[in-house]
């Protein structure tokens, strides 16, 4: 699990490999934010996990090919089966 955490300890994320939210938690101060400060921060935090969460499978033991995932510099539709293109 990735764990992301605002600098003043407020708001606390934590995501699986991959970028799921797996657990989102609030300190009471952070119920006193303005609603759209909240969201941000939360957004923020989700995005800044989901991207460490990510780069974590790239290093997995085989790479991202094992995952199907195409490898860094590789294009989408280079991975692309023949039977999904339009015919």
């Amino acid at each position: 699990m990735i764990t992301g955490k605002a600098a003043d300890r407020t708001v606390a994320v934590e995501v699986a490999p991959g970028g799921a939210l797996r657990e989102l938690t609030l300190e009471a101060a952070a119920l006193r934010l303005e609603p759209d400060e909240l969201a941000r921060r939360i957004l923020l935090l989700t995005a800044a996990a989901s991207a460490r969460a990510t780069a974590s499978l790239w290093h997995t033991q085989d790479g991202a090919g094992a995952l199907g995932l195409p490898e860094p510099g590789e294009a989408a539709e280079e991975t692309t089966p023949d039977s999904w293109r339009a015919q």
